[in-house]
């Protein structure tokens, strides 16, 4: 648990009874616990830590750079994670630190598997073979030997994958090193299901959860294996029990991302057996999963821009500090200073501007997953899927459960992105009328204009703007409506702005509306305010008992 490593070794650091090597060591260590638990940008600013205090260790710096070229190779950001995998290298190799050269190689060719490149990820692997033979290491060249076969079935070839795993298994057989052999089981399962020799897989997988069950190892991957072969022979009961086995070991490691990747196999198995009860089940789990994980994102991104605020506070506190004992200096200095001061003070206050409108675009982000996602609206979705089910209607309910769960990914995918293709937000906007109409039976009609000269493939724009005034129609402006509702979007070029017109003949909008309708108008405007482009100027809205129309205007760079 990364939080509790953090938490403990901070505690420790507090008492200060370590010297510098030790204490370093401790947050090498927290850092690899943030590491695992795939938080790699708070485990990158702890690795940072250590890079400028550990010259003369030069064991624990080479440790530490394979550290950030790891989190770096997660975060995709290849070109540094090559440059710091390159000097640990060098370094490894100057001092001839033959376990670190190997491990620096191992580094490498992971960086290299990420990239898609397996034949030089295969040869600095081929390097630390050498390295652990001749050091005669052979829990790291079983693992060496794993991940050896998981490139060449990334290769397509399935032959030498399993043997490198035989070899693997062999070496842990010969160590006792039953996490290994359960490890080597699994993985040669797994391929024996990718060429669909099934009877094989599974008398392999099951040897695996022998070995973990007998020596109290817990592991969901060779469950989670094994359901997938029997879902590949079409056994799906067997594949739903073992899926099931599988999220019971996750769910004690509260893994968010592999609960969800356990929860979407169980789906698609539902989806299978056309158990639509149990398909309605998971895509809810699945949602809340998605939400937790959407949220503990954000979060850990204003805790680093608070943290970096606090840094910066505390830097600036420091420079106050100095300009106080340096009042006695000549005159001529004084004002050197100052004037240095100012220069600070006003690149200080440009910094803490761009934080502030960082965590303000970040809190914004917050609110519009929030506001497409809120409770009511998939609760009431879900409740007409539920609805059609009970009405046996299987293949009308199935499509709309894809279609509901494709309006859910879309606006998960979208949230992270400035900007998104005009084609999409399209695509995202009729899922969406769609599940409104499934709700509210049809109650209205909705049509979306491109007028020839917008290219919608080429125009890019802030995802998820369109939807909350297309809401607003439906909840409010066709509420205690007798006649059929319609919504019209018409999308149209004026220069270099392309404009957005919606229009609807609902009731208006109320008095008891005004706040609501407001609240949504206050963050569209922030929105584009935060693009500083003036757009927000050309902002329209006009309601009336005959209908709503809302026009606005985005300028195209």
């Amino acid at each position: 648990n990364a939080t509790k490593a953090i938490t403990f070794g901070d505690s420790i650091l507090k008492l200060n009874r370590f010297d510098k090597i030790d204490r370093n060591k401790i947050i090498y260590y927290q850092a690899l616990a943030l590491q695992n638990n795939r938080n790699h940008l708070k485990a990158i600013n702890y690795f940072k830590k250590l890079i400028p205090v550990l010259k003369k260790n030069k064991k624990l710096h080479i440790s530490a750079l394979l550290g950030l070229s790891n989190s770096n190779v997660h975060l995709n950001n290849y070109t540094i994670a090559t440059s710091q995998a390159l000097e640990a290298l060098k370094i490894a190799k100057k001092n001839n630190f033959n376990d670190l050269i190997a491990s620096a190689n191992d580094a490498l060719s992971f960086l290299y598997y990420s990239t898609g490149d397996y034949l030089s990820a295969l040869e600095y692997l081929s390097s630390s073979v050498n390295i652990y033979i001749k050091e005669e290491n052979d829990k790291k060249l079983s693992a060496t030997y794993n991940n050896i076969a998981i490139l060449y079935k990334k290769m397509g070839d399935y032959d030498n994958a399993i043997l490198f795993n035989k070899k693997s298994l062999k070496l842990s057989i010969k160590n006792s090193d039953y996490f290994g052999i359960g490890k080597s089981y699994s993985n040669i399962g797994r391929i024996y299901t990718s060429i669909g020799k099934y009877e094989q897989a599974i008398d392999y997988l099951k040897k695996a959860i022998n070995n973990n069950d007998n020596n109290n190892i817990k592991n969901n991957i060779p469950y989670a294996n094994l359901a997938e072969a029997y879902g590949e022979m079409g056994k799906l009961n067997e594949a739903e029990k073992y899926y099931l086995k599988a999220l019971k070991l996750i769910l004690k490691n509260k893994n968010n991302h592999e609960i969800k990747n356990i929860y979407t196999d169980l789906l698609k198995v539902s989806i299978a057996k056309k158990d639509y009860k149990n398909a309605y089940k998971y895509q809810q789990k699945i949602v809340k999963i998605e939400t937790k994980i959407k949220i503990h994102d954000n979060e850990e991104k204003l805790k680093m821009i608070e943290n970096q605020h606090l840094l910066d506070q505390k830097k600036k506190e420091v420079i106050a500090i100095k300009e106080k004992k340096n009042n006695q200096l000549i005159f001529f200095s004084t004002l050197t200073f100052l004037f240095l001061f100012l220069i600070l003070f006003l690149k200080q206050k440009n910094k803490n501007t761009k934080l502030q409108d960082e965590k303000e675009k970040i809190v914004l982000e917050q609110r519009v997953l929030r506001a497409q996602m809120n409770p009511h609206f998939i609760f009431n979705s879900l409740a007409a899927i539920q609805n059609s089910l009970l009405d046996n209607e299987p293949i009308k309910s199935a499509t709309y459960l894809s279609r509901f769960a494709k309006l859910i990914r879309q606006n998960f995918d979208f949230i992270d992105k400035k900007l998104i293709p005009l084609v999409d937000e399209i695509d995202s906007l009729k899922n969406y009328l769609d599940t409104q109409n499934l709700r509210f039976k049809n109650k209205f009609d909705y049509e979306i204009n491109i007028f020839a000269d917008v290219d919608i493939n080429s125009v890019d724009i802030p995802p998820l703007l369109l939807q909350p005034f297309v809401e607003n129609s439906i909840e409010h402006g066709f509420k205690n409506k007798n006649d059929k509702g319609k919504i019209s979007i018409n999308i149209s070029k004026d220069g270099n702005a392309y404009c957005y017109e919606i229009i609807d003949n609902g009731n208006g909008i109320s008095d008891k509306k005004k706040d609501r309708n407001k609240h949504a108008i206050d963050i569209f405007k922030k929105r584009l305010i935060l693009r500083n482009k003036k757009e927000e100027k050309l902002f329209k809205i006009h309601s009336s008992e005959k209908g709503t129309t809302i026009k606005f205007c985005l300028i195209n760079d």
